[in-house]
């Protein structure tokens, strides 16, 4: 086995690293289709343009990152992946049957084989590759190369066998060198996107904290108009003191869950502090506002909850609306606080608009 088969792995693995630190930053994963294959593809080509001093046998890594691309995402992009070097060999090659074997052997049943194994939770970062997978798929080429060997490769009249062994060893090692690499990225990724959760998410309710609504609503207040609810559980302190803390937390959470069922698709609840939470709106006419408040008092009064038998477990909503970007949405969250106390000191269970000329107009649930 030529020296340069090293040289091969290292810049594989090398290749890999690379590809890997810079996937979430250049956003790759959106673009998968194409970028996968083409960097897969690109990749096989720098291990073809490796000086292999005429020793066919060291050439056979370039196939490793297609083994790669069919263990993450499947037959379509394995395949996909195999174009590049197939063109790059029969551009730089005598166009023989002896070439269309190898792109056959050393690109295509590779791609095949690997996506045999591949299952579809390792696309995402949730799952990891199997290291017995990656020892099968050797298994099967190898047996394949020391069956066909020699039939592809012409100028090879006796197959050394002891080096293809050795290759087949170092093939193997890279192989699970870059699965572990995978696998070890993928750890790293959740854990910091589980971090990334915990510091934007309220974990009593499961909701979005303050923090992070902040930074949607101020992004969107940025491109459009909105509108800023104030949600608020009626009379919570003496449910709170009257069946404790713990049922006081349950209701929290489920009045919590049921905003976020309820609200709809485009907007943002999260919880703002204490008993309070705090929507994000697209909305902005009176009709539409006073219909959707509606809908969200109704859900809370109507709720059956899990929580001791209860009753009369309703909310008041405050509501103001920024109409241009330009507005101060610290002022538009501060004048739906208003519109809130508002609809606490006309009964509750209701819902106020505010409106910047400091008339209010409150209206029963």
């Amino acid at each position: 086995m030529n020296p340069i088969a090293f040289t091969d792995a290292c810049v594989l693995i090398a290749l890999s690293y690379a590809a890997l630190k810079l996937k979430h930053r250049l956003f790759m994963e959106r673009y998968e289709l194409w970028s996968a294959p083409l960097l897969t593809g690109l990749a096989c080509i720098i291990i073809m343009l490796q000086p292999h001093f005429g020793d066919p046998f060291a050439a056979v890594l370039y196939c490793i990152p297609i083994i790669m691309a069919g263990l993450r995402f499947g037959w379509v992009i394995s395949l996909l992946s195999t174009l590049p070097p197939s063109l790059f060999l029969l551009i730089h090659e005598p166009v023989e049957i002896s070439s269309f074997l190898q792109i056959v052997q050393e690109l295509l049943a590779p791609a095949l084989v690997s996506s045999w194994f591949h299952k579809k939770e390792s696309a995402s970062a949730y799952a990891e590759i199997s290291f017995m997978d990656g020892l099968k798929i050797c298994g099967m080429l190898g047996l394949s190369r020391f069956l066909f060997g020699g039939y592809i490769y012409t100028n090879t009249t006796i197959v050394d066998y002891f080096s293809q062994l050795l290759l087949l060893l170092l093939f193997a090692l890279v192989i699970i060198v870059l699965i572990a690499m995978y696998n070890e990225d993928n750890r790293t990724w959740v854990f910091q996107h589980r971090l990334e959760i915990q510091a934007n998410q309220d974990r009593l309710t499961g909701l979005p904290n303050l923090r992070s609504f902040m930074n949607i609503a101020q992004n969107t207040a940025r491109r459009r108009p909105l509108s800023i609810m104030m949600v608020d559980i009626d009379n919570f302190k003496l449910y709170n003191d009257t069946y404790g803390h713990l049922q006081g937390d349950l209701l929290l959470y489920e009045v919590g869950q049921l905003l976020s069922s309820t609200i709809h698709e485009h907007d943002y609840a999260a919880r703002y502090g204490g008993e309070e939470f705090i929507v994000l709106s697209h909305l902005t006419e009176d009709s539409q506002l006073s219909a959707y408040a509606h809908k969200l008092c109704h859900a809370v009064a109507s709720h059956h909850s899990s929580c001791v038998e209860r009753t009369g477990v309703t909310v008041s909503i405050g509501i103001s609306v920024s109409f241009n970007a330009q507005a101060d949405l610290l002022r538009t969250i501060s004048e739906a606080d208003e519109a809130l106390y508002a609809s606490k000191h006309s009964g509750k269970n209701r819902f106020t608009l505010y409106h910047s000329i400091n008339r209010i107009i409150a209206k029963n649930a």
